[in-house]
């Protein structure tokens, strides 16, 4: 069962069509969703364990990790060379690695099907753009869709770069994954990741870059052209030669 406290002081409007969009949002688990004026709350109850999590595009660390400028997320996406511009994010969750890429420049759609992660990112994206003087967010566009559709819909070529960060399969390790990762788990499941790479690979412009852990396998047992790696995951990137 979602709940909704509404604490918005500033962002009324924006908090209005939040709880509109809301309304009837069926969910099989307990959620207390909090509405302040630059972040949301989510908390829950997982595996025993009282869990919150808080997202804002304004938060101190998402901007200072945004401001890093040698991460494998921007190296994956990004290429002088094959002077990649456009980003088609196919699995946006909180919309974070969307905000660092478009941080640098380039041009982020998000996709994003779940109702209730699409409203509060764009009750997230709406009060940043309101409050921020940041041309940041002139390169963030978000849409509500089901990516396959999306890729099967479309004319020709999406972008010229394809991302993809589905959820990462269940770990040996008894160690929880972080409580944003707790709290989308909760939310949403995965889609057909093996028919969604295999239409990526058709619809990418020039590369296609896939989130997985660090030992995980590639994605359908595809040899990457090219790996950036960090200390506990990788980015596995696919040239397409269109």
């Amino acid at each position: 069962m979602l709940k909704i406290a509404n604490h918005s002081h500033y962002h009324k409007q924006a908090s209005r069509r939040l709880l509109e969009q809301l309304g009837d949002y069926a969910l099989a688990a307990d959620l207390l969703l909090t509405i302040e004026d630059q972040e949301l709350e989510f908390c829950s109850d997982i595996d025993r364990q009282h869990t919150c999590f808080r997202h804002s595009f304004s938060s101190s660390r998402l901007q200072q990790r945004a401001r890093q400028k040698n991460q494998a997320l921007l190296k994956a996406c990004n290429s002088k060379k094959r002077d990649i511009q456009s980003v088609l994010d196919l699995t946006a969750g909180w919309g974070k690695d969307s905000f660092i890429l478009a941080s640098h420049g380039q041009q982020l759609t998000m996709l994003e099907q779940n109702p209730l992660l699409h409203a509060c990112l764009d009750y997230l994206l709406q009060v940043a753009q309101a409050d921020s003087r940041d041309d940041v967010f002139q390169h963030l566009q978000l849409l509500r869709s089901n990516s396959l559709d999306y890729l099967q819909r479309a004319e020709g070529l999406c972008a010229d770069c394809l991302y993809l960060d589905p959820m990462f399969p269940a770990h040996k390790s008894t160690a929880r994954p972080g409580k944003d990762l707790q709290i989308l788990q909760l939310l949403t499941t995965n889609l057909d990741i093996d028919e969604l790479f295999r239409l990526a690979l058709l619809k990418a412009g020039k590369r296609v870059v896939v989130k997985r852990p660090l030992h995980a396998p590639a994605i359908n047992d595809n040899k990457p052209d090219l790996v950036y790696r960090e200390k506990s995951i990788r980015f596995d990137v696919y040239l397409t030669p269109h």
